[in-house]
């Protein structure tokens, strides 16, 4: 699962904002960059009416996204690999852009990783109150 920051939306939204930001959820879900060893993070995805939610620790608040077939197919093999870019990306970026953003990324060392596991339930992925 790629997670990136949409492209600008706001006149504040900055580069140096938007990475703030990004580094935040990737501190957030655990995650680790590229050159280190692949934290697991245990179970913080679950599948709940055709919806993805994913944990972020230290806040309510989760990351969703429309389930589809994805949502299937992660629940049957039980993992997730997690990715979080510091740079925005369209969220109407596919193929050739979203493989050009992850090789970018990868280079100049822009990417976070962590391997998560997908909950039975979504009672199972404990929501933190915020500090």
């Amino acid at each position: 699962m790629l997670i990136t920051h949409p492209t600008l939306l706001r006149d504040d939204d900055t580069a140096a904002v938007i990475e703030s930001r990004m580094r935040s959820v990737a501190h957030a879900l655990g995650a680790a960059p590229a050159d280190r060893t692949l934290p697991d993070v245990g179970e913080r995805i679950a599948v709940h009416n055709d919806v993805v939610l994913v944990r972020l620790d230290g806040t309510p608040h989760l990351l969703t996204t429309h389930a589809g077939n994805w949502g299937r197919v992660i629940t049957e093999i039980g993992h997730v690999l997690l990715a979080v870019g510091l740079d925005p990306l369209s969220p109407a970026a596919v193929g050739p852009e979203v493989d050009e953003y992850l090789v970018a990324s990868m280079n100049a060392g822009r990417l976070y990783f962590a391997a998560a596991s997908v909950a039975a339930s979504a009672r199972h992925i404990q929501i933190e109150a915020h500090p």
